[in-house]
């Protein structure tokens, strides 16, 4: 935990040092709201679309920030200047706050806690780009439409995520209750076909992604190199794409090669993903 840098209220501490009450209602229901950014070169990807996206997050789930967008962002730019590494993995949690007992009401809570993490990013292991990554799918239980929002309640993805492990995959597409591919885990969910870009639209329950939003601003100035579509997509479309890939701000785009232990086309990262992945770190950086 040490090679965390942890800023709780302003207060900036190690990781093994980091401690926040086990009142706190993020603690006891999940009741929170989250955002994960990245920093190149010490600049922070995008952070003001992140910290308005947290704000949405708070808005959907009815929770009223006792911290301004000017405060969080202050508090991000002092940790990251805190840290030593210049590339580094950032997320931010809002908690509803320290609830007074055990109660469910909101009102017994008291001003938000202010979490926010930073680790030095690694860069991303080297077969990902040669070999790519397998993925499995996972039907959800939980009826969702519409933009997510980002909440500390994560069960459901932590399910699909351990399915996919105990299946020696990366990660699971989660399928929504209508059939539809909607996302990762933790990311966004594309193919590629006949040389357009296909991706699910947030309608069927998808978070939206500050990569996957940077892509289609791209495509909407005709930086991609072909077009791109936001549509519903079922798991044979994805099983008979040409190419596949994740995006997520801290690993990028990063190639599917094997779903369900089926080979996508030649069952190496396509040529068309790894160009979006230059394009699109000549773009952020």
């Amino acid at each position: 935990m040490n090679d965390y840098l942890v800023n709780i209220n302003g207060k900036i501490v190690k990781g093994a040092e980091a401690r926040i009450s086990v009142f706190d209602r993020g603690f006891l229901y999940g009741d929170s709201v989250y955002e994960g950014t990245r920093t190149f070169l010490k600049k922070p990807f995008r952070l003001h679309q992140h910290i308005d996206r947290l704000f949405m997050s708070a808005e959907k789930i009815s929770l009223i920030p006792t911290y301004s967008k000017e405060q969080i962002e202050h508090e991000v730019h002092r940790l990251i200047e805190a840290s030593s590494s210049s590339d580094l993995s950032i997320r931010i949690v809002l908690t509803r706050g320290e609830n007074s007992d055990l109660g469910l009401d909101p009102a017994l809570s008291g001003p938000n806690n202010l979490v926010i993490y930073a680790k030095e990013i690694k860069p991303n292991p080297k077969e990902w780009l040669t070999e790519g990554v397998s993925m499995v799918f996972f039907q959800k239980k939980i009826e969702a439409h519409g933009s997510l929002p980002k909440t500390g309640n994560y069960q459901e993805n932590i399910l699909a995520h351990k399915d996919a492990h105990e299946k020696a995959a990366f990660d699971a597409f989660m399928i929504n209750t209508e059939g539809f591919v909607t996302e990762g885990t933790t990311s966004n969910a594309w193919i590629i076909k006949n040389q357009t870009i296909f991706t699910p639209p947030l309608t069927d329950g998808v978070l939206e992604g500050l990569t996957r939003k940077t892509l289609l601003e791209m495509a909407s100035k005709k930086l991609l190199g072909m077009p791109l579509i936001e549509t519903s997509l079922t798991k044979n479309d994805f099983l008979m794409a040409d190419e596949c890939f994740i995006t997520s701000t801290t690993r990028n785009i990063v190639p599917v090669t094997r779903i369900e232990g089926k080979h996508i086309k030649t069952g190496k990262p396509g040529p068309h993903t790894l160009d979006l992945l230059k394009r699109y770190l000549d773009f952020v950086r």
